[in-house]
């Protein structure tokens, strides 16, 4: 069953941003850097991101509570936007608690930090494992999508809106627009 927490999810938003000490409009790795800082500071802990290889079609980020820190690791090869929502995601597992699917997996991920090849390895047992459907998961992926898109008018490009369509309908895009009726007057 699904849950909705919109007002939990407009509240972390806002004390999140509130803490975001960046200049904008910021590159990607500054927002990261200050959206952990922030959710550290909610958490009276540190938290690091980490950017390693993830399996295809798996998960594509995870967290790791670790005795000393909390651990966000992010597929390398996503976008900059994927990796914002990934690492809002995380951030909310964190600050809500609700860790979602642990196994031994992820105990091993976090044993193999030492090792950079061992972690790339626990990394990748975790993401094949994850579980999507739990209700934490679905609340988690409800704030990250609200939170990066209100973070995203932070980021150089981010808060561009999208292009708007091109007037010239002589295109093959246009005369696809134009006939499935995008709301604009027809010329």
């Amino acid at each position: 069953m699904r849950r909705r927490r919109p007002r939990e999810v407009k509240d972390l938003i806002t004390r999140l941003g509130n803490r975001l000490d960046l200049p904008v409009p910021a590159e990607p790795e500054q927002l990261f850097t200050a959206l952990l800082a922030a959710a550290s500071d909610l958490r009276g802990r540190r938290i690091v991101l980490l950017k390693e290889e993830f399996p295809h079609q798996t998960a594509t980020g995870l967290w790791l509570d670790l005795p000393d820190r909390d651990l966000i690791v992010v597929d390398a090869r996503a976008t900059p936007f994927h990796q914002l929502a990934i690492i809002c995601h995380e951030i909310w597992h964190i600050l809500k608690g609700d860790c979602g699917h642990h196994d031994e997996a992820a105990s091993g991920a976090a044993q193999a930090l030492r090792d950079r090849s061992e972690l790339h390895s626990a990394v990748r047992q975790v993401a094949a494992r994850t579980a999507f459907d739990e209700a934490s998961e679905q609340d988690a992926e409800t704030f990250a999508l609200y939170a990066a898109a209100q973070f995203r008018s932070r980021l150089q490009d981010g808060g561009a809106a999208a292009p708007a369509p091109a007037t010239d309908r002589s295109g093959i895009g246009g005369r696809i627009s134009a006939s499935l009726g995008d709301g604009r007057p027809q010329v």
